[in-house]
């Protein structure tokens, strides 16, 4: 598994925020571009966030969509310390907003369309594990089958299979997650040439991009540790 960093340890001020069209020109980005994070310590650099989690029991896993909600209520510091890492990531969207998009949405406005993954003392992520690939196949999901998804340490093994019994409700789990960016949301005018009726010549019209107002963190759960 790769080097993570412990929340509680997280220093807000080393993150770095970098600009969402500084990578090259694809067409797929220009409807979903990343504002890409990293992470500067004293004594190291990562081209990303990475996050290593206190022991949490689960609250929620649904099997259809990967959400996974875990309870932080006993976590007082680590909680304080991700909320302030939300926190910072709306308010630099807030202050970049015109530069990126030409855009001028309201604070409010920019943290309702932000999809969270701190809210109500809870961690909220995507666990892209079980029923959702048993869906694929058009089958059902059981507790006792494994499915492909994260690197699963349990019974003193690393294990690429995860049964749902694993993420059940109540269980605790440690979890270790990379963020790769914030990725926002545009919405893309297609504009069609026309004709000027009176000169009979085609009038040119380009493609207009406009930020929705919606913003989540792109982000991929790295491993998960279930605990005894």
């Amino acid at each position: 598994m790769e080097w993570q960093l412990p929340i509680q340890k997280l220093e807000i001020g080393n993150i770095n925020i970098g600009n969402p069209w500084a990578r090259e020109y694809r067409k797929e980005y220009i409807q979903k571009p990343m504002a890409p994070l990293s992470y500067f310590g004293t004594q190291f650099r990562l081209p990303f966030v990475s996050l290593l989690f206190p022991p949490l029991p689960i609250l929620e896993y649904n099997v259809s969509t990967g959400k996974i909600v875990l309870d932080m209520m006993e976590t007082n510091l680590a909680s304080i310390k991700l909320n302030t890492f939300q926190d910072t990531l709306i308010n630099a969207i807030v202050y970049h907003q015109y530069a990126w998009f030409k855009s001028n949405y309201s604070r409010d406005d920019i943290k309702a369309g932000f999809q969270p993954i701190y809210e109500n003392n809870t961690l909220i992520l995507h666990c892209p594990a079980g029923a959702g690939q048993a869906a694929h196949a058009g089958q059902a999901a059981h507790a006792g089958q494994a499915y492909k998804g994260p690197p699963i340490f349990k019974n003193n093994v690393w294990e690429n299979c995860i049964a749902l019994h694993d993420l059940k409700v109540g269980n605790r789990i440690r979890i270790a997650v990379k963020i790769h960016g914030i990725s926002f949301l545009n919405r893309i005018e297609i504009a069609r040439n026309t004709t000027n009726l009176l000169a009979d010549t085609p009038i040119q019209h380009h493609d207009t991009v406009q930020w929705s107002g919606k913003s989540r963190l792109q982000h991929r759960i790295q491993g998960i540790i279930l605990q005894a």
